[in-house]
């Protein structure tokens, strides 16, 4: 018979493993997005976010989604995607964009292990990573869709990337 565990019964199962990743957020319009982002950084354990925008963040909605992550998980914010780049420079990131191009590939056909450090890069619900973002990205990739909707709410694709990221990065480690 299973037994469900409770946080602390789970946490002392847990392995740490710690991803080389950063995550850069281009003008992300909701805030529940911002904070399920922080969510999911702190579940896979990723470094920072990086946060672009140019108009006030209502920190309460974060919060509620974000469940305390923001206090967890380092951030910073930026006003422009040029200065978040520069941020990433310095520290030998790959940046790959998570966008639907004309020369994205498919997820599943990437090798993330293949980069010691990565800064991945999700834009705007509605338009997506600015021009800026794809010519200055080593790399571009998109989540196959299966049905008629050509993209997924930006929080579900950064939780599916972040898993086939660690996952990679885990099964290199095996």
């Amino acid at each position: 018979m299973s037994k469900q565990l409770n946080h602390v019964e789970f946490k002392a199962q847990q392995k740490h493993f710690k991803p080389n990743i950063i995550l850069i957020l281009e003008n992300l319009e909701h805030e529940e997005n911002i904070g399920s982002a922080f969510r999911l950084a702190d579940a896979f354990n990723v470094e920072k976010i990086l946060i672009v925008t140019n108009k006030n963040i209502d920190n309460k909605k974060i919060e509620k989604t974000a469940r305390n992550c923001s206090k967890t998980v380092p951030h910073q914010f930026f006003s422009t995607i040029e200065e978040a780049f520069f941020c990433i420079e310095n520290g030998d990131y790959t940046p790959i964009c998570v966008e639907i191009c004309d020369d994205s590939k498919p997820l599943r056909n990437i090798d993330f292990a293949k980069y010691s450090k990565i800064a991945l890069i999700l834009g705007n619900e509605r338009y997506g990573v600015s021009q800026y973002a794809l010519d200055n990205s080593k790399l571009h990739t998109h989540i196959d869709m299966y049905g008629n909707n050509s993209s997924l709410n930006v929080s579900t694709a950064l939780a599916i990337t972040l898993y086939k990221c660690c996952e990679d990065y885990l099964s290199q480690k095996c």
